[in-house]
Parts: structure tokens; sequence; C-alpha cells
């Protein structure tokens, strides 16, 4: 028997939202009460919401395909109007705007930010965007603080106006990372690494702690607390993932219970109707073998494990096979081969054997690598990777002697081989698709590409490219032809279900153009309110 006169006291949670889809983000408005959110329901785009917890109605205001970044004590809010996906997972940037709560129009201010806050008197603004190919924090605008090698995520300015929380992330792509402050000189502290999967930072009413969404392992997010000194406390755990949003001056705050999923759809070779290859909770397509019949992917969530997983399917439906950890890229071009990188920072190269054989650790070039894929020959090839203190290039390199030759500027992302190795189509610096020559030289402008569009697929001849945008649901794929410039509609993909998607993450083609695999991410989530976290 239990004898003791103790009381147990638990938070209350308060859900806000009821409705099927996306709760992407949230505010509390100066009184404490009011809830302004951006939320995309029932497969439709990203729209503005107010409500408050006595309530389960809210009430649709403008602009719309607006995303809340931050919300002055004065009662002005900071939006990312026509918010989309960013080419990098977990990230939409827009216009940058300053809209009374009471209503007006928006102020513009800068174009292509991803992040926002308000200083605590509101009169200086934190941003992040990106600039020649790096991630970049100012405060206030125009002073750059910080500049990362992979990403930065949900920067806030401390109650004393004098620090800047954020997110650090090694890895583009990846949402691992450390919670960091800057000072006003651009100093960084580190006061928490090691996270798998971290989303969502707020400092606490009173500035002594900076409370955040992490998990080691997997994708379920719970929600924790450091101080300054980097001490770190559970403040809540619940099945499901967390992400804390906003924390309230008298301490309530303002979360989403999420369930994530990510898959694969695709069209086996001869087959009249498409197929969900998904196999485990979070299936990342990485290549797809020249005849459409096999697809290499990844496993990054739950059932991936904190260090991922790479496995080998069928487009038929056949059982998955697991190759072993890391991140799957490129198939060789005989198949037999299965280029991957493991989740470490800088992250090393290894070869699977798609069959008998053992895996094989490629000499460390010292680089952190994203994307990759074959030449021809299959003794080469190509990647999009970073070393410190630069952005994002194309590099040729060697299986033998791992000395990678860097042949693009620095800045570029979407990169794309071409059939016959001697080109990569990627966007450059200026957001805009050019073809870098693997042999090093100009690039050359694609005529054709409109604003947002990124190449996903080479046709079998390398005479036409195939483009599309992220943040369209369905997303719809266009082939240009690269000696005329000239556009026409190829076609549209969408998931039959629709609610919780908000971009298709790209399209694998066979060297026929008949077969193909697409990836899509699916969130579910719901906005509380949650009291009594101490």
């Amino acid at each position: 028997m239990f004898k003791g006169s103790g009381k147990t006291e638990f938070a209350a949670y308060h859900p806000l939202t009821f409705r099927r889809g996306i709760v992407h983000s949230a505010r509390f408005a100066p009184d404490g009460k009011t809830v302004i959110y951006s939320a995309a329901w029932e497969g439709k785009p990203l729209d503005l919401y107010t409500t408050r917890p006595e309530s389960p109605q809210s009430q649709q205001v403008e602009p719309k395909g607006a995303d809340v970044l931050a919300v002055s004590a004065a009662g002005e809010m900071l939006l990312a109007l026509h918010s989309k996906p960013r080419d990098s997972s977990f990230l939409y940037g827009g216009t940058l705007a300053r809209v009374p709560l009471v209503g007006g129009a928006p102020r513009e201010i800068l174009n292509d930010v991803e992040w926002a806050d308000w200083s605590p008197d509101g009169t200086n603004v934190v941003i992040v965007h990106e600039v020649a190919g790096r991630k970049r924090l100012e405060f206030p605008l125009g002073k750059v603080l910080y500049e990362a090698d992979g990403w930065i995520g949900n920067p806030r300015v401390g109650p004393d106006g004098k620090s800047i929380a954020f997110v650090d992330h090694p890895q583009a792509g990846d949402d691992g990372g450390a919670v960091a402050v800057l000072d006003l000189a651009g100093k960084k502290t580190t006061l928490s690494i090691g996270w798998d999967s971290i989303q969502g930072l707020a400092w606490s009413p009173n500035g002594s702690e900076i409370w955040f969404t992490a998990t080691r392992t997997g994708g379920d997010r719970s929600l924790y607390a450091t101080d300054l000194s980097g001490n770190v406390r559970l403040l809540a755990r619940v099945p499901g993932e967390l992400t804390i949003l906003d924390v309230g001056k008298e301490g309530n705050v303002l979360l989403t219970r999420g369930n994530d999923r990510a898959g694969m759809i695709g069209l086996a070779p001869g087959e009249p109707k498409e197929k969900d290859l998904s196999w485990l909770d979070w299936s990342v397509p990485g290549s797809l073998s020249a005849d459409g019949k096999t697809i290499l992917f990844f496993e990054s969530g739950e059932g991936g494990g904190p260090k991922y997983a790479v496995y080998l399917r069928n487009t038929d439906g056949s059982p998955a096979i697991r190759l072993g950890e890391g991140t799957g890229l490129s198939l060789s071009p005989d198949g037999q081969w299965a280029l991957s990188r493991l989740n470490v920072v800088p992250s090393p190269l290894v070869l699977y054997p798609t069959g008998v054989g053992e895996m094989k650790q490629l000499k460390d070039d010292g680089l952190n690598h994203m994307a990759a894929a074959f030449l021809p020959d299959g003794k080469q090839f190509v990647f999009t990777g970073t070393e410190p203190g630069h952005g994002a290039r194309l590099y040729l390199e060697s299986l033998d002697d791992a000395k990678p030759h860097a042949f693009s500027p620095e800045g570029v992302g979407s990169s794309l081989l071409s059939p016959d190795g001697t080109r990569v189509a990627a966007r450059g610096p200026d957001q805009k698709v050019y073809l870098f020559p693997v042999a090093g030289g100009d690039p050359r402008l694609v005529a054709g590409v409109q604003p947002g569009e990124f190449p996903t697929a080479w046709s079998s001849d390398g005479r036409s490219l195939f483009v599309m945008a992220r943040g369209q649901i369905p997303a719809q794929v266009f082939r240009v032809d690269l000696a005329k410039g000239e556009r026409t509609f190829w076609k549209s993909f969408e998931p039959a279900d629709a609610a919780g998607i908000d971009t298709i993450r790209g399209v694998l083609v066979s060297s026929d153009n008949k077969a193909y695999v697409y990836g899509y991410s699916r969130t579910l989530s719901d906005l509380y309110m949650v009291q009594g976290l101490k």
C-alpha cells in the first residue's frame, strides 16, 4: 500500500484545433490568451487563423497563404507571405512582412526569409535567410551574427534582448542538431548536443531556461528545458511527436502533437497502376535503377533508428532488404553497389553490396555529403557537399583516391547528373537552374525553367530536363527542351489522400521515362495550449 500526504500535479492540455492537416506555426497575442496560428487543412494551402482556448472555433484572417513567425508586445505580427517549402527538408520561406494584429496592409521587408523574431521591445528583428548558399542569422536586420555550415532553426531573442537562442543543424536536409545561444557580438555557446531530431524552441518566461522539443532516437520528440549552463531536464513526454511553438508570459505553452510519416509511391515497369512502396515509418527514395525495377531508399524515423537504415526494394512491391546503416544515395550502373553516407558529421561514404559481398568504406575526404550519383563508368561519382566555412558545391571524386574536385561555385542545390555523366543540372546561388560541366568550365543557364522549380529527372537522351516546384499539391512536372527552352506538361503527382502533405519530395524516373517513384511526407498535427508545465 502506498502511503503519503503529497499531491501530484499534472499539466493540463487544452486542444485548440480539431481539423485534419498540418499546424505549421503559432504564437500568443499580447493578451496571453488569443492564439494566431498557420495551418493547412484537408490538403488545402497554408492559411492564417486566430482562436482562443474557450472556443473550439477558429477564425481565418488575412492575408491568405501567410506563416506567422512572431508577434510583438505591441501587437504587430511578423509574417512570411506566400510561404512555401524550400529545397531543403523542414524549411519554409516567404516574404517577410509586418502586419498589425488589428488589421491593415502588410509592409514587406525582405524576400526569401525562413525565420524571424522580434526583440522584446519590438524595435529590432532577428532573421534567418540564405546568402551565397549559406544560412545566415542577422540581428538586427543587416548585421550578420552567425553563418551555418548546415541550417539554422527557430531563432528566438531572449527576454533581456541580449541573447538569441536557436537550433544549430549541422547537416542540410536532416533535423538532428543542438541548442545554441549567440550573444550580440556573435559568440556562440552550445548548450545541448546529440539530438537525433530537434525542432521547436522558445525561452522560458523569466529567461533562465530555453525550452525545446527533441529526441535522441527516431522522431517522437519530447519537451525539454536547458539552463544557460547546459543542464537539461525533461518537462513533458507523451506518445507521439511534440513541437514547441511558443511560451506565453504566464508560462502557458503552445505545442503541437503530431503524427509524421514519409512514404514512396511508384509505377513499376509494365504496371497499369501506382503502388505505395513505403516500408517503415519514414521511407525516403534515394535512387531508382535505370530499368525502373529497383529502388534504393532509407528509413530515418523510429524504424530506421538513430543511425538510419539503407534498404533495397523491387518496385513490384516485394519485401525490402536492409543493406546497413545510413542514407542511401545512388545505385551503381551495374546495380551491384549502393553508395551511401553514414549519419554522422562529417558524413563518410560507404558502399553496400546489393547481393553477396561485404561493405566497403571509402577513404575519408573530410567533406559533408548530401546527394551523390555514380558516373556511367561506375568508378567515379559526383556529389553535393560542404566543407567547413563554405556553402554547398558540386564535386567529382574517384572511388579510389578520395580527392574531391569542386566544379561549381558555392551555393548549389537540387543537383542531378545527366545520363552520359558529362553535366549536372543544379540550382545555382541565384536559384536559377544551370548545367554544370563535370569536366569544368562555365555553366549554362537552362531556359524555360520557372522561378521556384528544380530539376527532378533527365530524359533518356539527355536532351530534356524534367522540372517541378515544391509546395504544390498536386505536383506538376514539366519537360523542358534544353536546346529550345520549350516546356510541355508531363505528369501530375498526388497521393489519393492529400491531407497533411505539403510537398512532393521529387520524382525518380527510369531510363525510358515510363516507370517512376516519388516521395512524400505527411504530417497530421493538433495544436494544444498547455498549462502547468514547470
